[in-house]
């Protein structure tokens, strides 16, 4: 059924960033749909899920500028969302959180992009929130931290 899905573009499947093919395939792959707007059709919770329609986005804009995508699990089993790898302009990783506004949650996020770094120490270290209101001004160890509508147009901008 996933494959149908995917096959008529509806679901994206993001795959765990590493070398090993033995890896990828005994890890699972993360499922986005191919829109935002296809979240309640999956998710009969009733919930708000600003958290994943966000992902969605960012997703959906790296795959835009054809980016090779994965998703990072660490040693420590700390998971960052994204790992992209633009031809000829490096590496990146982000994580996207809609609100960081709980300093548990903001700890957690540079947690696991602290890990990542570790391995992947050539990529960027990028933590996307909602707004500007979401930015918090704290030390964020070589993180940069923006809302997801800024990195969206800078991305958008660039050739």
């Amino acid at each position: 059924m996933l494959g149908h899905l995917t096959d008529a573009f509806l679901l994206t499947a993001v795959t765990l960033a590493t070398e090993s093919e033995r890896q990828r395939n005994s890890n699972p792959r993360k499922i986005y749909p191919a829109d935002p707007g296809l979240i309640v059709a999956f998710d009969r919770s009733g919930r708000a899920n600003l958290g994943h329609a966000l992902e969605t986005v960012v997703l959906n804009e790296l795959e835009r500028h054809g980016a090779e995508i994965g998703y990072v699990k660490t040693e420590a089993g700390l998971e960052v969302d994204f790992l992209a790898r633009h031809s000829g302009a490096g590496e990146e990783l982000i994580q996207v959180c809609a609100d960081v506004s709980d300093p548990a949650t903001l700890e957690r996020e540079l947690r696991a992009l602290d890990a990542a770094g570790r391995e992947h120490r050539r990529a960027a270290k990028r933590l996307l929130v909602l707004s500007r209101d979401d930015v918090p001004h704290v030390q964020t160890r070589g993180v940069e931290i923006q809302p997801a509508y800024e990195w969206l147009l800078a991305l958008s901008a660039s050739p």
